[in-house]
């Protein structure tokens, strides 16, 4: 049929008809298939599904531009799957946006890597090797805690779902790590990542200071305050910077400190290693001051003592914080008992027999990263892990120390803060590694930030080495 009138590319010629008619059976298709889907999952999956599709787009035009997103929305418990596992929990537990999310990020950059188009200056840092022997022994820990189960322990309770879910918790930890480590290429996205990372933190404080009428609030939110925290306070120490910025940093601190260690001073996890992480930043950067600021701490922790000895002492006291003394102690008795560990994830099904027989509580989680490393994985997994923090804090302090003057230098600053802080806190608390017994598919959305912290630092780093080599373009 010709219109007469029309341009040629108007015209409806057999090829358009055909083609036309292709184009609404492939809507009448996805329709179908859409209200199918639909009707057979629930709503997570449909907005996972959705959330899936808008990050292959994303990714489409910049991989950077994903791992923007996921430190921005990482926080969020929302989005569980149905049950994973219950593992003698007494409850099924799912998979949160955290984990799900970062498994699709993960898979794309493993094709990336193995299609050679990410950045090539990549760099070994201090976490590296710790972290990958690390992980192979998680695996080799797994499969020991099959071949030699314990003969006072009915093998019933043993639940492999949950083995997979704490080995699984441990993968996503490293994959973090590494994406960041490696992906982002350009100052701009180092910038973008660092100030995304740090909104929740922002956000979560705001938050809790107005009274928690926003419904989605992290976890354990005290602990994403670490980074910022540490930031503002090298901001403040910094006598390049302006009077402005140094003056709304000090006021950012003053807001976050009021939050932490005041309205949730009775949470002994978030202030004390905060502590640590102003300790760390200021001990580096104004040794002066450092002693000045212990001297000031004392004489303000003397004159409130019954206002410290109300909200710490008899809170923690009453709500069975000093249990973590037993805990700690049975994760020695573990380590002594079993050298190799008692197996990731098997703790509970252990503890339910050896913690009444040692009289070391019965608790399904040691509630401590430290205590569970040697519960569970005995003596070389613990030292694998704590090498790790303590060759990648030595590895960003000797480049912090090389770094020119710049955001680099600031940022690894802020990281070395963070993790000396958030290692204190692991003392009494699953901060690092969660635990699938004590919530961890849920606080993971919480943990997973210190993962992304510790690679954007050495992003900075790779990035910072490679333009004082003088190159222009990194991917070359």
């Amino acid at each position: 049929m010709n219109l007469v009138g029309l341009p040629p590319s108007a015209k409806w010629t057999p090829e358009r008809y055909a083609s036309l008619s292709r184009s609404i059976a492939l809507v009448i298709a996805g329709g179908v298939l859409l209200g199918l889907f639909a009707a057979a999952v629930n709503l997570y999956y449909i907005a996972a599904a959705i959330g899936a599709a808008i990050l292959m787009i994303v990714v489409s035009y910049n991989f950077e531009a994903a791992v923007v997103i996921y430190a921005l929305v990482a926080f969020l418990p929302w989005g569980r799957t149905p049950d994973l596992a219950t593992g003698g929990s007494g409850e099924g537990k799912g998979l949160f946006i955290s984990e799900m999310l970062l498994g699709l990020i993960a898979v794309i950059w493993l094709g990336k890597y193995i299609f050679r188009s990410l950045p090539k200056n990549r760099i070994r840092s201090g976490f590296h090797v710790p972290l990958a022997l690390y992980l192979i022994y998680c695996i080799l820990n797994l499969v020991n805690s099959f071949m030699f189960w314990d003969v006072h322990i009915d093998r019933v309770y043993q639940y492999p779902q949950v083995n997979f879910a704490e080995l699984l918790l441990r993968l996503l930890s490293g994959l973090a790590f590494v994406i960041c480590a490696t992906t982002i290429s350009s100052k701009k996205w180092l910038r973008l990542t660092t100030w995304f990372l740090m909104i929740p933190a922002v956000y979560n404080t705001l938050n809790a200071l107005t009274g928690l009428h926003i419904p989605l609030q992290s976890p354990w939110f005290s602990l994403l305050t670490f980074l910022p925290v540490s930031y503002a306070m090298a901001l403040v120490l910094d006598q390049s910077k302006s009077i402005g910025i140094r003056l709304a940093c000090g006021f950012y601190l003053l807001l976050t400190g009021f939050v932490v260690f005041y309205m949730s001073i009775g949470w002994i996890s978030g202030w004390s290693g905060m502590l640590v992480c102003l300790a760390t930043v200021t001990w580096i950067k104004n040794r002066k001051l450092f002693v000045i600021a212990v001297l000031t701490a004392a004489v303000v922790f003397s004159v409130f003592y019954p206002f410290f000895h109300q909200r710490v002492y008899v809170k923690a006291s009453t709500g069975g914080d000093f249990d973590r003394i037993s805990l700690l102690e049975g994760g020695l008795l573990y380590a002594t008992h079993f050298p190799l560990g008692v197996g990731i994830g098997n703790y509970r099904s252990y503890n339910l027999y050896y913690g009444e027989k040692w009289g070391t509580t019965a608790y399904t989680s040691a509630h401590g990263t430290y205590s569970q490393l040697l519960a569970e994985m005995g003596i070389p997994g613990f030292i694998l892990f704590v090498s790790m923090l303590i060759c990648g804090y030595r590895w960003m302090l000797v480049n912090y120390k090389r770094l020119r003057e710049g955001p680099a230098k600031i940022f690894l600053l802020a990281a070395m803060g963070q993790l000396a802080g958030i290692a204190a806190s692991a003392a009494i608390g699953d901060y690092i590694i969660p635990t699938y017994h004590n919530g961890g598919l849920g606080t993971f959305s919480t943990t997973v930030y210190s993962w992304l912290i510790w690679g954007l630092a050495v992003a900075y780093v790779r990035i910072e080495g490679q333009e004082k080599l003088g190159s222009v373009d990194i991917h070359n």
